[in-house]
């Protein structure tokens, strides 16, 4: 009766260790991210992306037209206020890819990077 306990005993710790070597091998494989999926939060600024760029072209393009009708003219500002709501929409989304969000002006970067040349500079 001794004899069949150890040998029990090491089934019992051999199943446990391959439950273990599975539950950790299916936690890898829910971790690991799917080739097809998107990175969380892509599609939120993809929608900001299209939202940015059909929000400029529409409403550029709609003031061209009222200025049109205000004044009289063929689709001069119609045409001009396109291609200006357009390059509005591709500045916001290049600011909001690159991180600059509305910022206007200069930025800190050219002040650091001359900063840091200084310094090395002195050594």
């Amino acid at each position: 009766m001794s004899d069949q306990e150890p040998n029990r005993g090491e089934k019992r710790l051999q199943d446990i260790d391959r439950r273990i070597a599975k539950m950790q091998g299916d936690r890898e494989d829910a971790a690991r991210p799917s080739r097809a999926a998107l990175p969380a939060g892509m599609g939120a600024i993809l929608s900001r992306v299209a939202t940015e760029l059909v929000a400029g072209v529409v409403v550029g393009a709609f003031i061209g037209w009222v200025f049109d009708r205000w004044l009289g003219t063929s689709p001069l500002f119609l045409v001009l206020m396109f291609f200006l709501g357009a390059s509005a929409g591709m500045l916001n989304v290049w600011r909001m890819m690159s991180g600059r969000g509305m910022a206007t002006g200069y930025f800190d970067e050219h002040r650091q990077d001359a900063g840091d040349k200084r310094e090395t500079d002195g050594d």
